[in-house]
């Protein structure tokens, strides 16, 4: 025991603050790589090993991969450190670990069947930015002591600071990277570079500040609402803006409706092949689904096409870009609220500008790979050029 006391308490700043407050709901804002998850587990581990009192934890986030390829492996890992994952029990296929007395679940709120009916002593909302204020309302009213919750601030405006942050039984802490004694140099070396990225960007994922919308943004009054509301048709398309090795493969669903936009980030990720963007989609159960792709790679699009994929080169030209970005705000928009790589994008897509201020009508070339893959399906499906033709 005094072995797992030992590697409990080297920990970072959060764990303590989780420790010494006394407030209701604990409310942790960081950003990136500021270790407040991790802490967070190792705070709710030592309760663990040192609560008498029998306690029923729920550890939550919006969707079930998300819980088991972040929290739960997190939380895993530290019982495995400090000795005890053995000495509990773990079922697996209800994602529930008990040990002594004490009970842990890890669920998913992603339909509201889960969430009701429950009841807790201890609450942690893991990435609260992507719950809705009912999924957390439903939760904290059947938990009977306190509320942990950890969210990165990279929304100007979320019910998290609007119901949350003046409340009298709330405490909220903020913490960066610089807080996490256990970062690696080069990881420190690599979020240092957002510095000369773009401040803004800097501000929210180098200093945890809260976002700010950006001067300049090309879209502004997108709606951010679950998948599940998306309507139900079949004009569903695909945008895609091809990258590699430093540049991100972007993908989105897309529908329409009347004179409404619906667009999901389903692809962010470097150093994919023409084979693997083809996997990708047929994984995913689009490979039946047309796909706009950027024309300056024409020969992707061939290779994509002789895998058996509906991809269609985008159009493309002098112009284009404005032309597009006018068409897109014809519509009104609404994003799935989890696409998190479009979100950054959205807020930080500006319009360039002179050294003398002036802003031009071209928007910068940085935060537009999932935008470009919007525009290349948005202006290709919608613009009525007639001289088009997609073979």
């Amino acid at each position: 025991m005094e072995t797992s006391r030992k590697k409990i308490i080297e920990c970072n700043k959060q764990f303590y603050e989780c420790l010494n407050s006394k407030k209701k709901i604990k409310i942790f804002q960081g950003g990136t790589r500021s270790g407040k998850t991790f802490a967070i587990c190792q705070y709710l581990i030592h309760l663990l090993l040192y609560e008498k009192k029998p306690k029923i934890i729920t550890i939550a986030r919006k969707t079930l991969p998300a819980v088991k390829s972040s929290v739960f492996r997190d939380f895993m890992h530290i019982l495995e450190k400090v000795g005890i994952l053995y000495n509990g029990y773990l079922n697996k296929s209800e994602l529930i670990y008990y040990y002594k007395n004490h009970k842990v679940e890890f669920i998913s709120v992603d339909e509201p069947q889960k969430i009701r009916g429950r009841k807790r002593d201890i609450l942690f909302i893991n990435e609260g930015n992507e719950l809705s204020y009912e999924d957390f309302r439903q939760l904290i009213m059947r938990t009977s002591e306190q509320t942990i919750i950890d969210f990165n601030p990279s929304d100007p405006i979320h019910w998290i600071y609007d119901e949350l942050m003046d409340r009298e039984d709330s405490e909220t802490f903020i913490s960066t990277y610089k807080d996490n004694a256990f970062l690696e140099k080069q990881i420190v070396d690599e979020i240092e570079r957002l510095k000369d990225k773009d401040e803004q960007y800097w501000n929210v994922y180098g200093k945890g500040e809260r976002a700010t919308f950006a001067e300049g943004m090309v879209f502004k009054n997108w709606n951010w609402i679950d998948y599940k509301e998306f309507p139900d048709n079949d004009e569903i398309f695909l945008g895609c803006d091809f990258g590699y090795t430093n540049d991100p493969t972007a993908i989105v669903e897309l529908r329409k409706q009347n004179d409404k936009i619906y667009i999901k980030e389903i692809c962010y990720q470097t150093g994919m092949t023409n084979q693997d963007i083809a996997n990708f989609l047929k994984q995913n159960k689009y490979d039946e689904t047309i796909i706009y792709c950027d024309s300056a790679e024409p020969k992707s699009i061939a290779e994509l096409r002789s895998a058996g994929i509906l991809a269609k080169p985008s159009i493309k030209g002098q112009g284009s870009v404005a032309a597009g970005i006018s068409l897109i705000k014809e519509y009104e928009i609404f994003c799935c609220n989890l696409s998190k790589n479009l979100k950054k994008e959205y807020q930080f897509y500006i319009w360039e500008e002179l050294k003398d201020g002036t802003k031009t009508n071209k928007p910068r070339d940085k935060f537009n790979h999932l935008m470009d893959a919007l525009r290349y399906g948005i202006y290709t499906r919608y613009s009525n050029r007639a001289d088009f033709f997609v073979y």
